[in-house]
């Protein structure tokens, strides 16, 4: 059970990217796609499989600090975030509710959720909200009657129960709210998967594009996802992490749907119309799957770039030579790390990441991949932050 839980979070992976880096790809020059980099006098050149640059970086690049990002991010997980036991048993009589809108990325939060907090001891109440104010008012309302001692909200916008979370919050409830942009706005602490995360991933995504073409591009396009709310924050701050590294580089913004049938075929069409483009970062790195195969019958020499939300058929291009690089989660260690979030502001404890750490909460969850560290992934559950993380928590919760 807790296996098929886990693959299903794994292939959750909702967002992706797409690359397309030959085995060993080290190159410059017209061959490269986008011409000479900064300065004119660096070819264009990609960093090769043993992780090393054949040239670079162009004056002007600060490839030395992209380098020391993504390096950490490669570097492998070897403990959980929280290091103090909870400072009470906990009491199997405590009540979680999760929020659920019913759509299927919910449901897969839903099983992740109820997993860690059935192995916690505690009581996991679903709630179905639906998605429409009335369904919300009607379902928090019902909530609230519950007086429960933790809500857990990674599907529904606060701003749709502003009053049942005040009710909520005076009744002493700890709130989780995961995966939301807005928890300052309604006195909430940001959470995993909110703003400060995004940002984060933002900062990796823009290093890892000045790491990955040596310091030596200048010409870049991000393929982002109109109808994911935490894009509207990457458009912006990816441009930004990108500029303090480069400051003479370009990135054009380029939208592509996440229902879009065949998003490679736009990526392919997109670097056809713009063959000055050097290396793309993708929030969907999905939208790669299959791209090497038709870049090649278009003839393309620039589909190159780094993923975000990488899934197991990512992990497996990556691993073959076909894909350069990928940004991968672990949905289950968030879910797990969401219930410990939970117990401990239920007890009054400092939450690890709360403090404003949100480099240190993304290491956790997150890793790059490569060529270099593929295959160490390739396994039905794809990417697993530790190996045995579980039982680190439960010996914290006193199980």
């Amino acid at each position: 059970m807790q296996r098929r839980i886990t693959n299903a979070l794994r292939a959750a992976a909702v967002l992706g990217a797409v690359s397309l880096l030959a085995a060993g790809c080290s190159s410059g020059g017209s061959d490269g796609g986008g011409g000479d980099a900064a300065g004119g006098d660096v070819p264009l050149t990609y960093m090769a499989e043993d992780g090393t640059c054949a040239e670079g970086p162009a004056e002007g690049i600060d490839f030395a600090a992209a380098d020391e990002v993504v390096k950490s991010f490669e570097t492998p997980n070897e403990a959980i975030l929280a290091t103090e036991p909870l400072k009470e048993p906990v009491d199997p009589n405590t009540t979680a509710v999760y929020l659920n809108n019913g759509t299927p990325v919910a449901g897969l939060f839903q099983a992740g959720l109820q997993a860690a907090s059935e192995a916690a001891g505690i009581k996991f109440v679903n709630v179905d909200t639906g998605t429409d104010a009335q369904s919300i008012n009607s379902a928090l309302n019902s909530v609230v009657e519950m007086k429960p001692d933790i809500v857990f909200d990674q599907s529904v916008d606060a701003r749709f129960f502003q009053d049942q979370l005040t009710q909520l919050q005076d009744q002493g409830a700890a709130i989780v709210y995961g995966g939301q942009l807005n928890a300052e706005e309604f006195g909430l602490r940001d959470s995993l998967g909110g703003a400060g995360s995004i940002e984060v991933n933002s900062d990796v995504l823009a290093n890892a594009a000045i790491q990955l073409t040596c310091g030596t591009a200048t010409e870049f396009v991000m393929y982002s996802i109109p109808e994911i709310p935490a894009s509207e924050i990457q458009n912006e701050a990816v441009p930004a992490a990108l500029a303090e590294l480069c400051p003479e580089c370009t990135l054009r913004i380029v939208d592509i749907s996440i229902a879009d049938a065949s998003p490679a075929d736009k990526i392919v069409s997109d670097l056809q119309a713009n063959p000055q483009t050097e290396f793309f970062i993708s929030l969907a790195d999905q939208f790669q799957i299959g791209l090497s195969e038709k870049a090649q019958l278009a003839g393309l020499t620039n589909a190159y770039g780094v993923g975000q939300s990488s899934l197991p058929q990512n992990i497996q291009q990556i691993a073959d030579g076909t894909e350069v690089a990928g940004y991968v989660v672990d949905f289950n260690m968030f879910m797990w790390l969401q219930v410990d979030e939970g117990l401990r502001t239920m007890q009054g404890m400092e939450v690890p990441y709360l403090d404003g750490d949100w480099e240190a909460a993304a290491k956790a969850i997150s890793h790059i991949v490569t060529i270099r560290n593929a295959d160490e992934y390739l396994t039905p559950a794809g990417y697993v932050a530790l190996e045995g993380f579980e039982d680190q928590f439960l010996e914290l919760w006193g199980k």
